[in-house]
């Protein structure tokens, strides 16, 4: 039997992505800012899942600390702070695509709406290019 110190996993590409978002949560998370327009700590526990209030701080800062996402004080709000999606953490849109794709298909009681659907498949790249650009406006304009 090999004992587990004497095996490297290090240049894994599955253990490195596992490792960040290797549970429900963190992908949930990026979710609700991909695509659910979330920004602030508040919004998260109201996203309907019931994440506990210190396993959402632990995955924010875990996805922080691996360059997923920035915590920044809110201009106009200064108690309050937003989280938003790095370059890094933007990069996943394909995989975040791919994985509604997939649950589109084989989930009967998906929530993915008709059209996005159609548009994950006959137009999937503009469909990215449009979710980035207004991604990226949206917290740009939170954050002035």
């Amino acid at each position: 039997m090999v004992k587990s110190e004497n095996i490297s996993w290090s240049g894994c590409p599955v253990r490195y992505a596992s490792g960040i978002f290797g549970d429900k949560w963190s992908l949930l998370i990026i979710r609700d800012l991909m695509f659910k327009g979330r920004r602030y700590y508040g919004e998260f526990l109201e996203a309907g899942e019931g994440i506990s209030t210190n396993i959402l701080a632990d995955r924010l800062s875990k996805l922080e600390q691996s360059g997923v996402i920035n915590k920044q004080r809110d201009p106009s709000k200064g108690s309050k702070i937003i989280y938003t999606l790095t370059d890094k953490g933007l990069a996943l849109m394909p995989t975040m695509l791919a994985m509604m794709e997939w649950s589109e298909t084989y989930d009967s009681v998906t929530e993915v709406p008709a059209d996005f659907a159609n548009a994950l498949r006959t137009a999937r790249e503009l469909l990215q290019k449009d979710l980035a650009e207004t991604i990226r406006r949206k917290d740009k304009s939170l954050l002035q």
